[in-house]
């Protein structure tokens, strides 16, 4: 099922200068995607004004490589990623040892901003343990010097480069060894891991805000959005070419498109499996790729409107059709395709939680439905702190059934909507009649209930037949039980106050036949069942007539009954309600919230069923449920309670009850034999099992004695 986990902290993150505005953190903090996935065990963030850093998770959160940055920078883009290059091995005096060496690096690219105007692109290497081919012992022990690679447990190289822009989104492409930068300047520029600049690609548009690389089909797409004036964007779809064949360009245009009315600046932005996801205020309009076109408009009553611009609000994706939500310090899990909340969690302990970035699955695909979430926490006080934090996810199963009962379009304020009728007064009157009304009356029934309660008011006690009449006249009942033509009487305070009377005015010594219409009726009150059996206990007919048709009767009181009644007829009858209206764990679990259990009885009543002829009707397929019931209470209490000869008597039973369910296979299989040799079926026997009234199925558990 759908579920959002507590956070766990990864790490404190510092209190510095650049840190300082908490609305602003998890713009300055930025999560390499490259190795970000839902198994990954590895996670690298580039911390403004801080470091590069790179954290365990499991099995104990821990930071295992750090690259300081001066606290000047604001890290802009971030991106890791592992290739397999050629390395030339030198000894101390820069010899060449071997020039074919093939190592595993570890390859981190970003983009620093010192101020407005200044910027830097940075790639540092770091070779992966346990990749060294090379086996000179004093090779491995060399410090690092001159950006060349002496150690397994250092950098390999470290490079910068003045970037042209603001560097907005950085890829690794790792195939064909390439840096690919994405500068705000409308540039696409393609670099060696030595910054080497190898291509440039303009898109001539210079105020490019957002770039999503995506993979269809094993194909490399990347779409840019550029803001123009009134609330226009320009929408470009780009894709990444082969780039061992130089001479032509290693990406080329694929569509581009000017968007009206999109309101870039007032939104957030995410992707998920050629869907655009833009939220703004209390809305969120979808839009689907390669052309963009706004496919549609889901409305959010989660966030308020007149809120959204000083509530923390972050969005990303988590799998097919579903994204988390945060607002403030509470996550939610939604299913945008059936509008629905799968999971929603309150973190208490914090004042704002802001989403940084999800591992995205594809739960159609997947054969797992967990996934992982990193976020940015701010504890309340006087000196707030900050904290990098972990949600564990349960996507679900991306059906229809995770979203039933859970639509958050139900949790509007206003829901005031006024609705245009199908049809006219008359035809609702006519039509009603004729599907409900069975003894065909012009109209439906009304009832003036409170004139029926004075009438029964001023009834002397024990006065049973006029109190029989005017309820059964009054209301328009012919029978003495409940039947469909009296669905009408529908009111529960009426009915309560009919209870009231009866129990008022009759002593127990006998009760009116309106008690017996009332103990058949679905809407029995409910919490006039409590104390029910107890009260009828002295009245065989109406007790057997509470058992068998009440609705809502409590399990403990049924299980009390269970256990100390001797009247083998009605024990059959406790057994079947309670198998019927109870599920197995709930049953357990109230047997052992019982003080005493006297299940001797029920026992010796299990044990002498099949030698009983006084129970009619009574057939192996109620001796089945029957010893269901009795696995769940040996369950709830434990062979130990039980006393020597009630144990052997036990165990006698059980013999014989195995012995059958094995004569019982064989004979089944006997008759399969043969109808698949003389080319009969199973239809004669499916079909005279089908003519007796089925039972709720329950599944007979063997015992260990």
């Amino acid at each position: 099922m759908p579920s959002l986990s507590q956070p766990f902290r990864l790490a404190a993150l510092p209190k510095i200068a650049s840190l300082s505005n908490f609305s602003l953190q998890a713009n300055y903090v930025q999560v390499a995607d490259g190795t970000f996935n839902e198994s990954t065990n590895n996670i690298t963030l580039g911390i403004s004004g801080s470091s590069v850093s790179q954290y365990i998770i499991n099995p104990t959160p821990k930071l295992i490589f750090d690259y300081p940055i001066p606290s000047t920078n604001i890290i802009t883009a971030c991106n890791a990623g592992e290739a397999q290059v050629n390395i030339e091995d030198k000894d101390n005096n820069e010899k060449v040892i071997n020039s074919q060496t093939k190592r595993n690096i570890e390859i981190w690219s970003f983009g620093l901003m010192v101020n407005k105007g200044n910027y830097t692109l940075n790639v540092i290497t770091k070779v992966l343990e346990n990749t060294i081919n090379n086996t000179d012992e004093n090779l491995v022990e060399n410090k690092i010097e001159n950006n060349v690679y002496t150690g397994s447990e250092g950098l390999l190289s470290q490079y910068k480069i003045k970037a042209k822009a603001k560097v907005m989104s950085i890829k690794i492409d790792t195939k064909n060894n390439l840096i690919i930068a994405i500068l705000q300047n409308g540039l696409i520029e393609f670099y060696d891991f030595k910054l080497k600049l190898l291509h440039s690609f303009d898109i001539s548009y210079d105020n490019l805000k957002y770039a999503k690389w995506f993979t269809e089909n094993g194909i490399e797409f990347i779409f840019v959005l550029c803001p123009l004036q009134d609330d226009k964007v320009c929408y470009k779809l780009l894709e990444l070419t082969d780039y061992e064949n130089r001479e032509n360009s290693p990406i080329k245009e694929l569509s581009s498109t000017i968007i009206e009315g999109f309101s870039f600046d007032d939104s957030k932005l995410c992707y998920q499996f050629g869907k655009l996801y833009k939220l703004n205020k209390g809305k969120i309009y979808v839009y689907s790729l390669p052309h963009c076109q706004l496919q549609q408009v889901i409305e959010l009553p989660l966030i308020n409107n007149s809120d959204f611009e000083h509530d923390l609000i972050s969005f990303q994706p988590v799998s097919v059709n579903r994204v988390l939500l945060t607002v403030n310090n509470i996550v939610y899990l939604l299913d945008l395709l059936h509008c629905s909340t799968l999971g929603q969690r309150e973190l208490s302990h914090v004042k704002t939680f802001q989403l940084l970035n999800t591992a995205v699955i594809n739960s159609e695909k997947s054969h797992s439905s967990k996934t992982i979430a990193i976020g940015i926490s701010t504890k309340n006080g006087a000196n707030p702190t900050s904290s990098l934090e972990i949600i564990n996810i349960d996507v679900g199963t991306n059906t229809l059934k995770d979203s039933l009962g859970k639509s958050f379009q139900a949790e509007k304020k206003d829901s005031s909507v006024i609705l245009k009728p199908l049809f006219d007064d008359e035809e609702v009157t006519e039509n009603m009649v004729k599907r409900n009304n069975i003894d065909g009356d012009i109209s439906i029934p009304t009832f003036q209930y409170d004139e029926i309660i004075v009438k029964l008011s001023a009834l002397k006690s024990n006065d049973i037949t006029s109190f029989d009449d005017i309820f059964f006249k009054d209301l328009k009942i012919k029978e003495e039980h409940y039947t469909e033509k009296d669905r009408f009487i529908s009111d529960l305070v009426f009915l309560n106050k009919v209870l009231d009377l009866i129990f008022e005015k009759f002593n127990g010594n006998d009760y009116p036949k309106t008690l017996t219409f009332l103990l058949t009726h679905p809407l029995f009150p409910l919490d006039r069942t409590r104390n029910l059996l107890s009260l009828l206990r002295d009245q065989p007919r109406l007790f057997k007539q509470a058992i068998v048709t009440c609705p809502n009767l409590p399990l403990n009181e049924l299980l009390e009954e269970l256990f100390s009644i001797r009247n083998k007829e009605l024990l059959l009858d406790i057994s079947f309600r309670i198998l019927q209206d109870f599920t197995r764990d709930s049953i357990k679990q109230e047997m052992k919230r019982l003080s005493k259990l006297d299940i001797q009885n029920f026992i010796e009543f299990m044990t002498s069923t099949e030698n009983d002829n006084s129970l009619e009707g009574f057939n192996h397929s109620q001796s089945t449920q029957l010893f269901q019931l009795l696995s769940l209470v040996l369950d709830s209490i434990g062979l130990f309670s039980l006393e020597g000869a009630l144990l052997e008597s036990l165990t006698s039973y059980i013999d014989k009850q195995v012995k059958i369910a094995e004569r019982n296979t064989e004979l089944w299989n006997l008759i399969d034999i043969k109808s698949s040799q003389h080319g009969f079926t199973n239809l004669a026997f499916e079909s005279a099992s089908s003519q007796k009234q089925a039972l709720p199925t329950y599944t007979m558990e063997y015992l260990d004695i």
